[in-house]
C-alpha cells in the first residue's frame, strides 16, 4: 500500500429537489502507525538506523541527536548533543537531517559526491564516500505528521467568519489555509478555502489496482486523521462523478418518518442504532465500497484504518419552533412530529458550526462507531466516548458542520466554486436538516453549498 504526500505538490516552497446524489467516503487515518509513508519531506520513520562501515574507511563519524524537548534544528546553535563513542546511533524516534548532515574531505571541504538521506524505506542510506571523508551526521525527534501538516501548512491563528463562504476568489472571505478548533477530544486543525495542500494517496482499487486519493478534511483531536475519497487522480473533475463511490438516495423509498435521517434508525426512536435496527442506503453502500476496495487496508494495515474513528450523525434538536437550548436539544422528534434538528439551528440558523457531536446525553447514540471501538477519552475528562459501537467498517460521511468549517455555506444560491470542497457534483452528508412533512438531510448542492434533500431522494 501506499500513504503518502502527493509528490506533485511541495511544502517547500442550484438545486432540484429530487434528483439523485452522490456518495462521498469518509475514513479516518491513525497518523501513529502510517507516518513512516506520509512524506511531507524527505525525512520520514527511520526503520533501521543501522550503517555499516569499517574504520578505515573513515577518517571519522561524528553524531548529533537534537536536545529532549529542543524544536530548532540550527545545527551551529545549541539544538544538539554531540553523541560520545560508548553512545549508539539514534534509532527509532529521530530522522537524519539530511539538510544539516555533511561530508568534509581532507582539505576541509565539503564532499559533493557524498550522499546522505532517508530511504523509502525509512533506511539511513550514506554512500559515495571518499575514503578520507569526516562525516557529521545530524539526527532530528521525529515529528508526528500532525506536527508536520501543521508546521508545513499555512497555519491561521485566527475564527474564520462562517457567515459568508470562503476561497482564493470571489468568495465572502478569502480564507485560506489551515484553522484550529475544538472537537470532542482536543484541538482539532481544519483546511478551509482554496488549498492544494491536503491531498493523501492511500490504498488501491480492487478492479484494477489504481491508487485510490483523498483529500484531509481535517485532524481529529486525537491525533488521528479524517479523510474524504476523491477519486483516482488528483484533477477536480467538477461535474462528473469520479470522485464519487454510488449515486442513490440516503434512505428508502419513503421519507415520511422522522427515523429517515439515522444513519442507523429505528421506528419510535430518534436515536435508533445498533440491535433490531436497519442500516440506512447510505450505509449499505459505504459497507460494499469499503468490503471491495479497502478490506485489504482493514485486515493487513497494520492499524492505519482507525478502529476508534467516529462518525457524527447529530439527531439532537427541538419541535415545534425554531428556540432551542442546550438543555433541550435531546429532546428530537418521533414519527412525523415537526423537528428542527441542531445542524439546521448551528448552521441555517445561528451560523456556528461546531466539530461536537451532539450532547452529554446522545453521545453514544448520534456517533457511530465500529462494533470493536474502544473509545477515546474526551477533551477535559475521563470519561470515554465508546459511540455506538454498531458499525461493521469504521466508516461514514462527511458532517454539514465540516463542509461549512470548509468554506460552504449554508445559504441558498450563494454558489461556492473555489473551496477544496467543491466538485460541481450533489453529495450527502450525514448531518439531519430537518422534518417537515417528510425527512431531510443536509447536501452539498453542484454549486457548491449546503442544501436539503429529502432523504429517499
Amino acid at each position: 500500500m501506499k500513504f503518502e504526500k502527493i509528490g506533485s505538490i511541495s511544502y517547500k516552497k442550484g438545486i432540484l429537489v429530487g434528483v439523485i446524489l452522490a456518495f462521498l467516503l469518509v475514513v479516518v487515518i491513525n497518523l501513529f502507525t502510517s507516518l513512516a509513508k506520509y512524506r511531507l519531506t524527505e525525512s520520514v520513520k527511520i526503520v533501521e538506523s543501522t550503517v555499516s562501515y569499517s574504520p578505515y574507511d573513515f577518517k571519522i563519524m561524528e553524531i548529533y541527536q537534537q536536545k529532549e524537548g529542543e524544536t530548532c534544528t540550527d545545527k551551529d546553535g545549541n539544538c544538539y548533543n554531540k553523541l560520545t563513542s560508548s553512545e549508539r546511533m539514534p534509532g527509532e524516534g529521530y530522522v537524519l537531517n539530511s539538510d544539516n548532515s555533511y561530508c568534509n574531505l581532507s582539505d576541509d571541504s565539503e564532499d559533493e559526491e557524498a550522499l546522505l538521506k532517508t530511504n523509502e524505506a525509512g533506511e539511513t542510506v550514506i554512500s559515495g564516500l571518499n575514503v578520507k571523508d569526516k562525516c557529521y551526521l545530524y539526527y532530528d525527534k521525529e515529528k508526528s505528521a500532525k506536527e508536520l501538516i501543521v508546521d508545513n501548512s499555512n497555519y491561521i491563528e485566527s475564527t474564520p467568519h462562517f457567515g459568508g463562504t470562503a476561497c482564493l476568489t470571489g468568495c465572502n472571505y478569502k480564507e485560506n489555509g489551515l484553522y484550529k478548533t475544538q472537537d470532542d477530544f482536543g484541538d482539532s486543525y481544519y483546511f478551509r478555502g482554496t488549498v492544494e495542500d491536503n491531498w493523501v494517496k492511500f490504498g488501491n482499487m480492487s478492479t484494477n489496482g489504481a491508487d485510490i486519493y483523498w483529500r484531509i478534511i481535517r485532524i481529529n483531536g486525537d491525533g488521528t486523521i479524517r479523510l474524504i475519497y476523491s477519486g483516482n487522480d488528483t484533477a477536480t473533475n467538477a461535474g462528473t462523478e469520479t470522485n464519487a463511490i454510488s449515486k442513490q438516495n440516503f434512505n428508502p423509498a419513503s421519507s415520511t418518518d422522522n427515523m429517515y435521517v439515522g444513519y442507523e434508525y429505528k421506528s419510535k426512536d430518534m436515536h435508533g442504532f445498533g440491535k433490531d435496527s436497519q442500516k440506512s442506503d447510505a450505509l449499505k453502500a459505504l459497507n460494499t465500497w469499503f468490503n471491495i476496495n479497502l478490506l485489504d487496508e482493514w485486515n493487513d494495515g497494520g492499524g492505519k484504518i482507525d478502529v476508534n474513528a467516529g462518525f457524527c450523525n447529530d439527531r439532537s434538536g427541538t419541535t415545534g419552533t425554531i428556540s432551542w437550548s442546550e438543555s433541550m436539544s435531546d429532546i428530537g422528534g418521533t414519527e412525523k412530529s415537526q423537528t428542527y434538528y441542531g445542524g439546521y439551528l448551528r448552521l441555517d440558523h445561528y451560523k456556528e458550526p461546531t466539530l461536537k457531536c451532539s450532547t452529554k446525553a446522545n453521545k453514544n447514540k448520534d456517533y457511530f462507531t465500529y462494533t470493536g471501538a474502544i473509545g477515546i477519552k474526551q477533551n477535559g475528562t475521563d470519561s470515554k466516548i465508546t459511540g455506538t459501537q454498531s458499525l461493521e467498517y469504521p466508516i461514514g460521511l462527511i458532517t454539514a458542520d465540516e463542509v461549512s468549517f470548509a468554506g460552504g455555506k449554508c445559504e441558498y444560491n450563494l454558489s461556492n466554486t473555489g473551496y477544496w470542497l467543491y466538485t460541481g457534483q450533489p453529495y450527502w452528508t450525514m448531518t439531519p436538516y430537518r422534518f417537515y412533512g417528510n425527512a431531510r438531510v443536509f447536501v452539498v448542492v453542484g454549486a457548491g453549498y449546503l442544501y436539503w434533500s429529502e432523504s429517499n431522494s
